[in-house]
């Protein structure tokens, strides 16, 4: 997520917990809508469920993209 202010990117750190287990894979709750944002398609489209339209992630009827988070997954290691 882009914060439009200082174009920097709002960052956290998940816990194991975090991730669930869905049809389409593993997911983790949108930190902006709440839709699932299936790992897949955060590192295919960098949008959650909630952005996609999904009529099961989200009450909006008309499939328009209901949320504006733009996702990206990044691995950080130490040795």
């Amino acid at each position: 997520m882009a914060d439009e202010t200082t174009g920097q990117a709002a960052r956290m750190e998940l816990e194991p917990d975090a991730f669930h287990d869905g049809e389409e894979g593993y997911y983790i709750d949108c930190p902006e809508c709440g839709s699932p944002a299936y790992i897949d398609t955060v590192i295919q489209e960098g949008r959650c469920q909630g952005y996609l339209g999904d009529a099961a992630a989200s009450e909006n009827v008309d499939h328009e993209p209901s949320c504006t988070a733009e996702l990206t997954l990044e691995l950080v290691w130490q040795s």
